[in-house]
């Protein structure tokens, strides 16, 4: 899976849809990634990381999401990939609630 397709945001945290792919397909970034998030992170552990990687600090949490939906990720760390997944949704439901987030119909009904 390219870097290209892990930097997209997704609107909506109820609607993903899962990559498919096996751990052997996750790079050797992507594993630190989620071992990292397997332990209580810190920032300044993840700005530890994301040198080391030389990945931009501000672009950890969008390839942090990218990763999470795919099977290969749910395959090598299903605790980190549920977490991950379930703050999403949090976060978008209280963006909603907030009236942030409104539901945009094309189609008249």
């Amino acid at each position: 899976m390219s870097s290209d397709i892990r930097g997209v945001e997704f609107c909506c945290a109820t609607m993903v849809s899962m990559v498919p792919g096996t751990v052997h397909e996750l790079s050797e970034h992507d594993r630190l990634i989620l071992d990292f998030e397997k332990t209580a992170s810190t920032a300044a552990g993840r700005h530890e990381l994301c040198q080391r990687i030389e990945l931009p600090a501000e672009r950890y949490a969008i390839v942090l999401e990218g990763i999470v939906d795919t099977d290969a990720a749910y395959g090598y760390a299903p605790d980190v990939v549920e977490r991950v997944r379930r703050l999403r949704a949090e976060r978008f439901a209280f963006e909603r609630r907030q009236g942030r987030w409104k539901k945009h119909s094309n189609f008249p009904l």
